[in-house]
């Protein structure tokens, strides 16, 4: 299964490697926030303390350097009644389309779980993923729709974590401000973690991002 996931972790970077990015024609960088609100099952088992708010803070940086990847870093912060972690994302990608119909995103994302508890036992990890994004413009509007996903199996820890929204653009002098808001969704599933890993985590999420 290692192999598996690395050897589908290379083919995306090879893959988005022989095709151009054909936005960005300068520099462009994108920071936002989301407040999600979180129900969680540890395995298996869902409790009412296990609800919770969580934030998550990213940022975008992108540019016209052909076969060099743009970068995303985002921090979530989890607190689920028995599980906590801070998950850092740090992803490399390539825009393979942009224009106001259709955007598309692929690459990779090295995740990293910082301070973890999993039922008092503690944790440290990286787990990598392979990430895509989309976008689609919904014409005569400022409105668009958006997906992305990162999901990954190495040495038997599963992951996936995606979300899906809506996207609402209003200019400004010197950037666009995009008013977010969607469904979220974590599926984690901890080989290293004794006691049995399994961790679900799902809700609404709202945010407000700044495009430069």
């Amino acid at each position: 299964m290692k192999k598996l996931a690395l050897s589908a972790v290379a083919a995306a970077v090879a893959l988005s490697a022989a095709v151009p990015a054909q936005a960005a024609m300068l520099f462009g960088v994108k920071a936002g926030v989301d407040a999600w609100f979180t129900d969680a099952k540890v395995n298996d088992s869902r409790s009412l303390s296990d609800s919770n708010t969580s934030g998550s803070y990213y940022v975008a940086f992108e540019h016209f350097v052909p076969l060099v990847p743009n970068f995303r870093l985002r921090y979530t912060d989890i607190d689920n009644g028995n599980v906590s972690f801070g998950q850092t994302d740090y992803t490399a990608y390539y825009e393979i389309l942009d224009n106001d119909a259709v955007a598309f995103d692929i690459g990779v994302t090295m995740s990293k779980f910082n301070s973890g508890k999993f039922n008092n036992e503690k944790f440290s990890e990286w787990q990598p993923n392979i990430y895509g994004n989309v976008e689609l413009g919904i014409p005569m509007t400022p409105v668009s729709l958006f997906g992305d996903l990162n999901f990954g199996n190495y040495d038997s820890t599963s992951t996936v974590d995606g979300q899906a929204g809506v996207k609402w653009s209003i200019p400004l002098v010197a950037a666009d401000l995009n008013l977010r808001a969607g469904y979220r969704v974590m599926d984690y599933d901890f080989d290293f973690i004794n006691t049995g890993g399994e961790f679900f985590a799902d809700g609404w999420f709202i945010g407000a991002e700044i495009d430069i």
